[in-house]
């Protein structure tokens, strides 16, 4: 399994070459560097037991779309589906959010990158003994093509929004970012990279 995963991600190695790899100490997307002679690569490791891809307080988020020139209404509408308990009153609107996301593929990118990617080369996803992999490319291209997929709730393709916690005072200011079916996703893009 390493061994295809290796040679797959760094085309010129070879038996003789030294392989070594670096923790990164830092709270970074990146948990780990693997380099194969000059080579060097980023990964992302994440385990079998979570989706949860990316976490940040509200308010940065909300201030990261104000740069990023979203419309005060559809902030507005993010922020009310956030601290809201019944969201049923508010279908039509989330509709409205999650339309003007699809409509803006650059946005969608950055969020993206900004949700998943950060500097990760390959986002690794399992155990030691039984792991799949999908590179940032691939990553992109599929979350851009699965983007008119239909949640209930605020969502960004399959990348979904929500509080990680309404009853607890500070963890109700912290949204996390999930990854809707993120095991399936990538060993569809396996299948298809290997058939």
């Amino acid at each position: 399994m390493f061994k295809n995963f290796l040679k797959a991600n760094f085309p010129n190695i070879d038996d003789n070459m030294l392989i070594t790899s670096y923790v990164n100490l830092n709270k970074e997307k990146e948990d780990i560097w693997i380099k194969v002679g000059k080579e060097k690569k980023s990964i992302r490791i994440k385990s079998n037991n979570t989706n949860i891809v990316h976490k940040e307080y509200i308010y940065n988020f909300t201030n990261y779309l104000e740069q990023e020139k979203v419309p005060i209404k559809i902030i507005d509408i993010i922020l009310n589906y956030f601290f809201s308990v019944n969201i049923s009153n508010i279908k039509l609107k989330i509709k409205k959010v999650n339309k003007y996301f699809m409509r803006h593929e650059d946005l969608l990118i950055k969020l993206i990158n900004r949700f998943v990617i950060g500097n990760t080369d390959i986002l690794i996803h399992g155990t030691v003994d039984n792991f799949t992999y999908i590179t940032k490319d691939e990553i992109i291209k599929l979350l851009l093509n699965q983007k008119k997929d239909s949640f209930t709730n605020i969502h960004f393709s399959h990348l979904i929004l929500s509080p990680k916690n309404y009853n607890n005072e500070i963890e109700k200011f912290i949204l996390q970012i999930k990854w809707h079916n993120l095991n399936n996703d990538i060993e569809t893009i396996r299948k298809k990279t290997c058939n």
